[in-house]
């Protein structure tokens, strides 16, 4: 039996700049856990972190992202810094031969973004932008159920990401590149456009606010788009909701489908066309019977789990993409339009105009 690529290859040197939440807490065991990458170094300015990093990983912590770099010599930097300090590392990666694995949001704006691929294609190496939420059982179920065109053509889509939270860490505050707008619009606006197909936005409305926060970064955003073909998406992130906010809803012309999130499962209700009385319409102004236009029709109802066991890894995509070549889960011209997005959102922002 011939060997998979996976066990026939050598696994790809990784360095880890920041042992912060989101580096120590997944990126760090990610990479640890998966017989592909090889942990060889890790950054970051704070020695009890690097110490507990080496503790946890026997990887060597270094307070210099330079100094790692030059040492180690990776294959591929995993880039967890906080967003300001993105382009610096990705810059300094890619001046080391090495490809970027970079957490969102990978820039602060396109431009940044634009500075950040130029430097790895004239290195020869991938930029990859870390955006798992596209590849999650949640979507990839919804996207399974629009298929089968059970609720006619999408008219609308509402998505929400709501807590309580009373934010005062470094994502507070506008300096550091924090703020919704940034943090989980990234998330919530890549799942729209993975959704629609990366369609056209014709259209951008965007409203935040600092209602629970200590800092100056927004920490309620409301965001409406219209897509070329007339798609309407409401998106509401909000850390000031006491009560929970319905996730998911979905509208067709024949049914919706919402996200019901303790159980993991879609709930869809639909009708079929063909078992649907006849609708016959009434132009004259006198309602017959003066009666209110109402129709029994017959919905069917749909239950379907989302299995998150099955998710793929990230960490596998990225290594088949940086590795063998293979597509990116997501492509730097899908990361521009994104952050082209979260653009229009601050001008619309700002200006209380469609963007």
């Amino acid at each position: 039996m011939s060997s998979s690529p996976l066990s026939s290859s050598a696994p790809l040197r990784t360095a880890l700049i920041g042992l912060g939440r989101i580096g120590f807490g997944y990126h760090a065991p990610a990479i640890v856990n998966h017989p592909a990458f090889n942990l060889v170094g890790v950054a970051d300015p704070l020695p009890e972190r690097r110490a507990e990093a080496t503790a946890n990983w026997q990887a060597p912590g270094f307070d210099s992202v330079e100094t790692m770099l030059r040492e180690k010599r990776p294959d591929v930097v995993v880039i967890a810094s906080p967003t300001t300090l993105h382009q610096e590392h990705t810059a300094a990666a890619f001046a080391h031969g090495a490809h970027v694995l970079c957490d969102k949001p990978v820039a602060r704006s396109v431009a940044e973004f634009d500075t950040m691929v130029a430097a790895g294609a004239a290195a020869g190496r991938k930029f990859l932008a870390y955006q798992p939420n596209r590849i999650k059982a949640e979507l990839r179920t919804l996207r399974d159920i629009l298929a089968q065109n059970l609720l006619g053509p999408i008219h609308a889509i509402k998505r929400a990401n709501s807590s309580f939270t009373r934010r005062a860490d470094w994502q507070a505050f506008r300096a550091n590149g924090g703020g919704m707008l940034n943090n989980y619009a990234s998330h919530q606006l890549d799942e729209m456009l993975a959704l629609t197909g990366h369609a056209p936005v014709r259209s951008v409305f965007c409203h935040t606010r600092c209602v629970a926060t200590a800092g100056d970064a927004e920490d309620f955003v409301k965001i409406v788009l219209v897509t070329e073909g007339g798609v309407l998406i409401d998106v509401d992130i909000t850390q000031a909701a006491a009560q929970p906010v319905t996730a998911w809803q979905v509208f067709g012309s024949r049914g919706a489908a919402t996200w019901d999130a303790p159980a993991h499962v879609w709930r869809v209700l639909y009708y079929v066309p063909e078992e649907a009385p006849l609708l016959n319409a009434q132009q004259g102004l006198a309602a017959a019977g003066r009666k209110y236009a109402h129709e029994e029709l017959p919905w069917r109802e749909l239950t379907v789990p989302a299995d998150a066991t099955s998710d793929p890894d990230y960490y596998d995509l990225a290594w088949r993409h940086f590795a063998l070549g293979e597509p990116a889960p997501v492509t730097t011209d899908e990361i521009r339009q994104l952050l082209q997005l979260i653009e229009r959102c601050r001008t619309s922002d700002s200006t209380g105009n469609l963007a």
